[in-house]
Parts: structure tokens; sequence; C-alpha cells
């Protein structure tokens, strides 16, 4: 007879696949102060790691990347250590108010879909 452990209920996790998310999310974590690649790591997972997945594989490419594209630059004294440029503040600065935008966007069109929106005036169809 074999045992298996309980099951842990789980919430269900979005798995990012756009590379504009992780791009936005690498930045983020970069926002506060320079990390190591484990550190941008932990502080997505600590921030958002119940909703969202975004595997360790992904952040080290998504690093690279930026640093392509000079948005963030390595340190001199710890090659791993990655840290916003200008431009990288720039683009961080743009996409949040993107997302927030299109946040705001997604609200405003479900809660008029629902009828609890502030400015929706749906009426109930008259009978007769």
């Amino acid at each position: 007879m074999t045992t298996t452990a309980p099951r842990r209920a789980s919430v269900p996790r979005a798995r990012i696949r756009d590379r504009g998310q992780v791009d936005a999310l690498v930045l983020a974590a970069l926002a506060e102060a320079p990390r190591r690649q484990e550190e941008v790591a932990d502080v997505i997972r600590a921030q958002v790691g119940d909703v969202l997945d975004v595997p360790y594989s992904r952040i080290v490419p998504t690093l690279h990347r930026l640093a392509r594209n000079r948005l963030v630059v390595r340190s001199s004294r710890d090659p791993r250590r990655y840290r916003l440029t200008e431009t990288g503040t720039r683009s961080l600065t743009a996409r949040r108010r993107a997302a927030d935008a299109f946040a705001a966007s997604m609200h405003r069109l479900a809660d008029a879909e629902s009828g609890t929106g502030a400015g929706s005036e749906r009426r109930a169809p008259s009978r007769g």
C-alpha cells in the first residue's frame, strides 16, 4: 500500500508568457537598489509569487537582454549585480503608466459590462 502526501490547496497562478511583462517585472525589481540575479528572482517571488509564475530560467536571459538594450548595467566589481540605467528608469516609468492605464480601462469596461460602473447607465428593457 502506497501513501501519498495530502495535496495542498494551491492558488492558481498566471504564467507570464509575454516578454514585455517579464521585462517590466525585472525592471521594477531593480528600482529600489542594484541586485544580483538571484536577488531579482527573490524580490519578484516575494512580491508577486503567489499570483504570477515567473520562473528563474526567464530572469537571467531577461537581464542579459535588458543589458544589451542599455536599460540595466552590470557592476564592474560584481558582474552578477545589475542596476537600472537612466534609460531603464524612464522605461520603467513609461511601462508603469501604460500598465495603470490598461488596468483602469479594463476595470471601466468590466464595470460597464456588469452594470456596476459609476458611468454605466444600463436600463432594463421595458415590457410592454
